[in-house]
């Protein structure tokens, strides 16, 4: 009886082992064939699932191709989000955008931002199939379709200037106010970029505190979301101990201070009942440092063709 358990144990793993890893994993090809659409329309499509897939082909090979319906989706999302051997559409795509504008809009849909860079550069849209459009944008900014890169890690509480583009104010926003920042200097690691000067962040606000009686002051709590790197990874930012200490060295807003998570002004009474504190108020453009929230493997580059 045992040697057959064991000869059940053995069979039953033999089988899981010659299951293909799609097959094992709890992603399903249709969440990967929503995600795809999320990335190039910024919404998931409707309508039956193989009419989907046909116009993504069409989209992106600019023809509609063959094999089974999970190869063709696999063929799809590894096309868009490339390999270590190959960059993918969308990193080609985020080296045109940064190249030609010195932005990075990765949370934007991707033919939403080709478009406006192909209007920008030749004056409208242009035609055929994305892989072409990519190439020739990539041929027209970089002079060749393969920039140098390598992988890297980006360690924790690496520093991350970045630059408000809006105010926020303690008086006037809400919880879940979106909060938008762009990265204010090139993030290097041995020498090569991961996180560009422009890459565009989106923040939340997640608790505010309004001004008020007994001189209490309004506060804000930011949560600072991720941040694009080149390759198109999210890099998580927080305010933790080592960005607090560096812009302890910076001017903010008059009142204001960098605490934790906080942007917060002072917590005192200040004068009694008929006192009301001062509601906390960060201006647009203001400047200061986030820092990394772990470490994790990115893509750094060097601005030249791969050397062969």
């Amino acid at each position: 009886m045992k040697l057959k358990i064991v000869s059940c144990v053995l069979i039953v793993g033999l089988l899981i082992s010659t299951i293909p890893v799609t097959a094992q994993s709890s992603v399903t090809p249709l969440a990967v064939l929503s995600e795809v659409e999320q990335l190039l329309y910024g919404k998931v499509q409707s309508g039956a699932v193989l009419a989907r897939i046909e116009q993504i082909e069409n989209e992106i090979f600019g023809e509609v191709q063959s094999g089974p319906v999970m190869t063709r989706i696999d063929r799809i999302d590894e096309f868009l989000e490339g390999n270590l051997m190959s960059s993918g559409l969308k990193l080609q795509l985020n080296l045109v955008e940064w190249g030609f504008s010195a932005a990075l809009n990765a949370h934007e849909p991707l033919l939403k931002r080709l478009e406006k860079i192909e209007s920008e550069f030749f004056g409208a849209p242009q035609e055929g199939s994305l892989d072409n459009r990519v190439k020739q944008m990539m041929v027209f900014i970089w002079g060749t379709t393969e920039l140098d890169f390598k992988q890297v890690n980006i360690e924790e509480q690496t520093l991350v200037e970045i630059q408000l583009l809006q105010t926020v104010d303690s008086g006037k926003n809400k919880v879940g106010d979106e909060v938008k920042y762009r990265v204010s200097s090139d993030v290097i690691v041995d020498d090569r970029i991961v996180i560009p000067k422009g890459a565009i962040g989106i923040g939340k606000i997640s608790q505010v505190v309004s001004a008020g009686s007994l001189g209490r002051n309004g506060r804000i709590v930011i949560d600072f979301g991720a941040v694009p790197a080149l390759d198109g990874s999210n890099i998580r930012l927080q305010m933790s101990e080592k960005a607090t200490e560096e812009n302890s060295r910076l001017e903010l807003a008059a009142g204001a201070s960098m605490a934790g998570v906080l942007l917060l002004g002072p917590l005192g009474l200040a004068g009694g009942y008929f006192v009301k504190g001062e509601d906390v108020q960060i201006k647009s453009e203001t400047r200061f440092f986030v820092e990394t929230e772990r470490t994790r493997e990115t893509l750094g580059f060097l601005l030249a063709p791969v050397k062969r």
